[in-house]
């Protein structure tokens, strides 16, 4: 129960607060110009104060840790266990909780400070809170997917226009498994499904998220079937064997490249010797046609070509032309011997290199057989290196395979779990229906007292973990939208209360009556008055003047006396801080 909201400025206006129904008012004074609004007075920033008092997260220049109020703490008095403490929060020192009262019987003992001040760091002072609150000392689940004290709260205490989008958030950006585990919890329902249900989503996206990397090549590898890599895997294991053969086989010859070298000059050799036969085989066959086409010009025929010329040999030169048969006669004698010898001289040159040929030929042999089975160092090395990668590859294709394997296997796994996971929480939800029944009465319970019509709380279970909505006659009005929300809080602080939990205050912003007909308001503050009052808890609302519903109000409320604080639009300190920024 929270008593009292202080600051430790003399303009702040304090919150004196009671059991039951507390009205926090703005009121729009006559004296107030067209330019004036109570839209600035401090009704939100007083539930932001008790907020901030409770560990909320603050940040640097946000929510009230900004410039203006530099230098301001504030307090509040509340009773935890039926003991009266207060709790301080500097704006300047949001990282400590100065704690004053009867704390012998918390889980956490405040510790002095530098200055010697009693007091908590935030994790300590929530999980003080998670205790006195809610019942929570021990959150054992392996995974950080728990209820916490301050999204608990936050049901409790919206402190935040898109906490009044749906009953279900508190922030428009609240994940799933947090929606899922809180409101669980809240519900009697068993909240560590929840949190099993997104570890396995968890690991849905994580094998998502691999797939994904290796298909974009931020991950080394492809994604095959296992078939074409069971075949690549075979092909390769059949290289590597054949490579491993060689190399089992392969001898290293210290003079393999001196040999090499000279059985390559011996090849060169051979293929000079080769080619010289070659052309002096050529040369042998024109000599040889040579001799058998050259012979003497007979008698007739020589006095014939003088003939053919013209010419009249008389006896004189006819005696010239028996010297002349002569002396051709001896050309070609000299010629033929001339040939002869170059044909014999050919023919030795031939036979000499054919007998150097078949020598180092035979040399070569010996060489080229040394060398046979074996290689030189270089080639080993390169070969081994050969090996090597192949074996790294199929290494890599065999971990692949395996890799593949496993998240097929796993995804299997996952979708079994899920299976499971979904038949396990069915059963457990059957088993708690004598509990989560009275939360789905109480719901519609109030949306009757509302709108003479029973709204529903539904609780589904799917693939995805638990599913909540509620349905009123008349939705999707703003209106009717924020009256879910009012009927779903309203329940959960009777159902918190029926259950012993520790929490026993319910704040809501004027927000919470946006668009809500006048009657409606005027039976949700009945309705609130009446279940403080059978549940022992504390309700407290913001609310401008002109949006309290008197004319509307049953004959014998008096609301009046639920008024707690008035701020006005008369002048800044009429505001909550007792100036305006």
């Amino acid at each position: 129960m929270i008593r009292a909201v202080r600051a430790n400025q003399k303009g702040f206006h304090t919150a004196l607060l009671q059991p039951g129904v507390n009205l926090i008012l703005a009121d729009r004074s006559t004296l107030a110009g067209d330019k004036d609004t109570t839209n600035a007075l401090g009704k939100s920033t007083l539930i932001e104060i008790i907020d901030f008092c409770l560990a909320s997260n603050t940040s640097p220049g946000k929510g009230l840790r900004i410039e203006a109020l530099q230098g301001w703490s504030f307090t509040l008095e509340l009773s935890l266990f039926g003991r009266e403490v207060t709790v301080t929060r500097a704006t300047d020192t949001p990282g400590f909780f100065a704690i004053e009262g009867a704390t012998d019987d918390w889980p956490v003992r405040p510790t002095p400070n530098k200055e010697g001040v009693p007091g908590l760091d935030a994790k300590k002072w929530r999980a003080v809170l998670a205790w006195a609150l809610f019942g929570i000392s021990d959150l054992s689940a392996e995974s950080g997917y728990k209820p916490s004290a301050r999204s608990l709260l936050s049901y409790f205490v919206r402190n935040q226009t898109a906490a009044y989008n749906t009953p279900f958030k508190h922030f428009d950006n609240q994940k799933t498994w947090d929606i899922q585990v809180h409101n669980a919890f809240l519900l009697g329902l068993n909240w560590e499904k929840a949190a099993i249900w997104q570890q396995l989503k968890d690991q849905k996206n994580a094998l998502d998220a691999l797939k994904q990397a290796i298909k974009t090549g931020a991950v080394d590898g492809e994604l095959a079937s296992l078939g074409e890599l069971e075949a690549e895997r075979l092909r390769l294991a059949t290289q590597l064997e054949r490579e491993r053969e060689a190399l089992s086989n392969f001898r290293v010859l210290p003079q393999y490249r001196e040999i090499e070298t000279q059985a390559n000059l011996l090849t060169s050799r051979i293929h000079g010797l080769v080619n010289g036969n070659i052309v002096d085989k050529r040369r042998l066959g024109r000599y040889r046609d040579s001799l058998v086409s050259e012979d003497a010009p007979t008698e007739d025929r020589l006095e014939a070509l003088y003939g053919e010329a013209g010419i009249a040999l008389p006896g004189a030169v006819k005696k010239t032309l028996a010297d002349a048969r002569a002396f051709n006669a001896q050309i070609i004698a000299n010629r033929r011997k001339f040939i002869a010898g170059e044909i014999a001289a050919l023919e030795a040159a031939i036979t000499k290199r054919e007998t150097d040929i078949a020598i180092l030929t035979d040399i070569r042999a010996n060489y080229l057989s040394a060398l046979v089975g074996q290689g030189a160092l270089e080639e080993l090395m390169q070969l081994q290196e050969l090996h090597a990668a192949t074996r790294l590859k199929v290494d890599e294709l065999i971990n692949r395979i395996t890799q593949l394997r496993q998240m097929s296997t796993k995804a299997d796994t996952i979708k079994v779990e899920t299976v499971e996971l979904k038949r396990a929480t069915t059963l457990d939800y059957e088993e708690r229906r004598a509990l989560w029944s009275q939360a789905l009465s109480l719901f519609s319970e109030f949306s009757e007292s509302l709108y003479k019509s029973p709204g529903r709380l539904v609780i589904d279970i799917d693939d995805t973990g638990y599913k909540f909505d509620v349905e009123i006659a008349g939705s999707p009005s703003e209106g009717i939208s924020k009256m879910k929300i009012f009927c779903y809080d309203l329940m959960l602080i009777s159902y918190a209360r029926q259950r012993g939990l520790g929490i026993d205050f319910l704040i809501h912003d004027s927000t919470i009556f946006d668009g809500v007909d006048p009657r409606q308001r005027a039976r949700a503050l009945e309705l609130a008055a009446a279940m403080a009052a059978k549940h022992g808890f504390q309700y407290i609302c913001t609310l401008n003047t002109d949006m309290v519903p008197v004319s509307d109000f049953t004959s014998g409320f008096d609301y009046e006396s639920l008024v707690r604080l008035r701020l006005t639009d008369t002048d800044p300190t009429g505001s909550l801080l007792g100036f305006r920024y």
